[in-house]
């Protein structure tokens, strides 16, 4: 009697191990199909993105061209306080401070 136990014993774990590994398998699918739909919509919102144009405003005037235009009083103070070198350390804190949340998913 205990060889039969013995023997649907092990099917029946034979059984459930088929079924743990399917469902594994299953899941496995399912999250690389979610991954690569969330791969897809990011590049389509990317897509989306970069088509949007810039206003007149922003394309009219460059930083250089408003700072050649000042005096040389001005531009006296503006290389010595360092302005221009400001701005971009600015620019560069905000594009770091947006990276951050786009890369944490705007967990913060």
């Amino acid at each position: 009697m205990n060889g039969i136990i013995n023997a649907i014993s092990a099917f029946a774990a034979w059984l459930l191990s088929l079924f743990v590994k399917v469902f594994v398998a299953i899941w496995d699918l399912f999250t690389d199909l979610l991954i690569n739909a969330l791969d897809l919509f990011l590049q389509a919102l990317a897509q989306l993105i970069v088509a949007i144009p810039a206003p007149a405003f922003l394309t009219s005037y460059k930083l250089q061209s408003l700072f050649s235009g000042f005096t040389s009083d001005i531009l006296y103070f503006v290389g010595v306080f360092r302005i221009t070198e400001g701005i971009a350390l600015l620019g560069l804190a905000f594009a770091f401070r947006m990276s951050r949340k786009v890369l944490t998913l705007f967990q913060w």
